[in-house]
């Protein structure tokens, strides 16, 4: 009896050490990310809507431009934030209810994935997807 209550009180420590260290690195969480993403709407901040996407990434600034062009400078006002973790857990599809300064309401699905510690939102693409040894990918026609 004695040897198991301390092989219980090793397994407690050990899994709340284990959760203390994934606490202490976990970086901006879901929400966050989209809180901001609608604050650099709002603003017309390129520059912050990039630092939300992933380092790295390319394409990151023309995506950021679009979707500012889209949506930019409408005084939006978050109602709600729905998280949805369908695929896997470092993969979120974030659904944000707001009201613009017009009092219409706007609804954007924003994809989000966990990328060196913070959730950044899906912007850009990962040097040299979709290219196989600089080869153009394959054609989408039928053949004759």
């Amino acid at each position: 009896m004695r040897k198991s209550q301390v092989l219980a009180g090793i397994a407690c420590a050990l899994l709340l050490a284990g959760c203390a260290q994934e606490e202490k690195g976990q970086g901006r969480t879901e929400r966050q990310t989209a809180e901001a993403y609608v604050r650099a709407l709002n603003d017309r901040d390129v520059a912050a809507l990039v630092r939300l996407g992933p380092s790295g990434y390319e394409g990151v600034e023309a995506d950021a431009r679009e979707a500012l062009a889209a949506d930019g400078g409408k005084g939006l006002k978050i109602d709600e934030v729905e998280v949805s973790h369908e695929f896997a857990a470092d993969v979120a599809s974030t659904r944000v209810v707001a009201t613009d300064r017009q009092g219409r309401p706007f609804t954007a699905n924003v994809q989000m994935f966990r990328h060196e510690g913070d959730w950044v939102v899906a912007l850009g693409q990962a040097p040299g997807a979709g290219v196989k040894g600089g080869a153009s990918p394959a054609s989408t026609e039928s053949p004759r």
